[in-house]
């Protein structure tokens, strides 16, 4: 099987998301067991067949028909591994030509893929080539754990790592971008990870969770602890105390006159990373040191006085509670059958069938497990209640994974009130505040809780609970659902009369209306635009990231939409002249009727109705 990217043009298809075209040669198929293909793909990936899109009529021949849905599970997978590799590819994509290579023998099929702005072409190859392949390969395999293992194996490590090591991305970027597709919100890639969601008037940035709201010195005082409870003490807000010590003996000092228990921790890393609690020795401190200065990128680390209570998390968006949760440590939960050692078998063991890239953190049952159950009175051979947790961590951390409870509508009004004064107090627009505190229910002033962190870009949607909330964080951070009018009006000289014409009456009306062809932009006064773009699709996109623009009118004069397509997916208005004959770019000549009706069926199919 070969893949081929004959050019970056897009396919000229009505989707959310532009496509890429690329093509694929199939050798030639025995009748094959889609519905056993199917079941394999499940197994192997939790992969669900969705209907084909495609012409009907590439699927009349029982041959053609076998090649082509062979090719579209190939689609359906390489999404799932560009996802896994922190790409937002959402639309499953398009066949549209399946065709004989040769007398009889390969098919070429061509198709467009959700082609996303500043993603290297290898990294298209590696994707769809590697999902292709192996779709091809469990057609012709029997299903045994060997074939599982190795197919997954091969996903992980060769082809979602490799794509990996060419994007950024965080773990808030897919499910965030997800919710955005799924409510219809565009978005554009900037480079680097950073989306612009909406378009013009309408739009925002965003990288993760993170915002062009959040000020930049804000995000610095917040990578730093010891900065952050400084800050925050200054400003009379409830704040933990610590020090910064630099060697084990004086932070076993500063932990005398400080009275245990303690926590150890970095100074400058976060995710709990070297983090450790219930300090209560001077040998105990000493590793903890160890532990907290290889965590910390700086070797920074820093004693502190250890607040009873359980961390809660408090998402805050734009001067306003998003959601909060309770963070607990990773554990089981019972059902008053298994003991806890089978409840952690059991765990891991629905955890091992999914693919590597859709587990979750594993269910421990190390040294420091032991000791966590049995600090809350359980053991090996306990068998919980249903419903019961059983801790196996201390605390919640990135690595060892946790378990959310939902307690955003039982704070205390104090204790939203600090939060929200610390979010403000560093300027940041989302923030993720970290209380520590005994009942979240009470005033922290009864309480003795802290603000342990402030933290910048929190992790949106990681969780289920955090994951429901994430379209409301949408709703709040971009108007209109990101999106401004785009008039279109096709023909020559006529058209562009009439789209002055209904330019100049939008501006009148109050509108910052922009008007652009294929080689002219105007501003609102009428006044040329000057854009170093060679097209009407990167002078129509240049517009959308302009954030004075609140209308957009079109002019479209030529045929370049069959290679450029559109940067929109949606438009208000579509006025043809048809007196006036659209002309192709490169013979600047009349388009055929057929060329033509297929340019208009393409315009109407992104009317607001659709």
């Amino acid at each position: 099987m070969n893949i081929s990217i004959p050019d970056e043009a897009t396919v000229l298809r009505p989707v959310h998301q532009p496509l890429r075209q690329m093509a694929i040669t199939i050798d030639p198929l025995a009748d094959g067991n889609l519905a056993a293909l199917d079941n394999a793909l499940w197994k192997i990936f939790n992969l669900t067949i969705e209907p084909c899109k495609c012409s009907a009529s590439l699927l009349k021949d029982e041959d053609r028909f076998l090649a082509v849905q062979v090719a579209w599970r190939g689609l359906l997978l390489g999404r799932e591994f560009f996802q896994a590799a922190g790409v937002p590819v959402f639309d499953p994509g398009y066949i549209g030509i399946a065709e004989h290579k040769v007398n009889g023998g390969q098919w070429r099929i061509g198709f467009g893929v959700p082609n996303i702005d500043h993603i290297d072409a290898l990294c298209y190859r590696v994707g769809y080539g590697g999902a292709m392949k192996m779709v091809a390969l469990l057609m012709t395999s029997s299903l045994d754990d060997g074939v599982v293992k190795h197919l997954r194996d091969t996903a992980s490590k060769q082809v979602i790592t490799t794509m990996r090591r060419m994007t950024m991305s965080g773990k808030s970027t897919i499910p965030v971008l997800k919710a955005a597709h799924q409510m219809n919100l565009p978005f554009l890639h900037l480079g680097g990870g950073v989306y612009q969601l909406g378009w013009g008037s309408q739009s925002r940035k965003v990288d993760r969770s993170s915002t062009d709201a959040d000020a930049n010195l804000g995000t610095r005082l917040t990578q730093n602890k010891l900065l952050t409870a400084g800050v925050l003490r200054m400003a009379g807000l409830p704040a933990p105390v610590h020090s910064m010590v630099g060697s084990a003996k004086a932070g076993i000092r500063f932990a005398h006159n400080l009275g245990w228990p303690v926590v150890v921790k970095p100074a400058d890393s976060d995710r709990g990373e070297g983090v450790s609690v219930g300090i209560r020795s001077d040998e105990e401190l000493t590793t903890a040191f160890d532990q907290a200065k290889k965590a910390s990128p700086r070797k920074q680390v820093i004693v502190e006085r250890e607040v009873p209570g359980v961390c809660h998390r408090l998402f805050v968006a734009n001067g306003q509670l998003l959601y909060a949760v309770k963070r607990l440590p990773k554990s089981v939960a019972g059902d008053g059958i298994h003991t806890v050692a089978q409840l952690i078998v059991l765990g891991n063991n629905a955890e091992n069938a999914k693919p590597p890239w859709l587990r979750s953190e594993p269910f421990p049952d190390d040294e420091l497990a032991v000791k966590a159950m049995a600090d809350a009175g359980f053991f090996m051979d306990s068998i919980p209640r249903d419903g019961e947790l059983v801790p196996l961590r201390i605390i919640e951390s990135t690595a060892d994974g946790g378990v959310d409870e939902d307690v955003t509508h039982c704070i205390h009004p104090d204790n939203l009130c600090v939060a929200l004064r610390a979010a403000e107090l560093f300027n940041l627009s989302v923030a993720g505040i970290d209380i520590i505190s005994t009942d979240i229910t009470r005033s922290w002033t009864e309480t003795g809780a802290i603000i342990n962190e402030v933290n910048f870009s929190p992790l949106l949607g990681g969780a289920a609970i955090s994951k429901s909330h994430v379209p409301e964080f949408l709703r709040r951070m971009v108007g209109n659902n990101g999106r401004i009018p785009v008039d279109v009006f096709v023909g020559a000289e006529n058209a562009l009369a009439s789209a002055s014409a209904r330019q100049a009456e939008l501006v009148a009306a109050g509108a910052s209306c922009y008007l652009t062809s294929h080689i002219l932009t105007l501003d609102p006064s009428g006044s040329e635009l000057r854009l170093q773009c060679s097209d009407l699709y990167q002078r129509c996109r240049a517009l959308l990231m302009d954030r004075q623009v609140e209308r957009i009118v079109l002019v479209i004069q030529t045929d370049e939409l069959f290679k450029t397509g559109l940067p929109v997916d949606r438009i208000s208005s579509l006025s043809i002249e048809r007196s006036e004959q659209v002309r192709s770019i490169v013979t600047e000549e009349p388009l055929s009727p057929e060329k033509f009706r297929r340019l208009v069926g393409f315009l109407e199919n992104l009317g607001d109705a659709k």
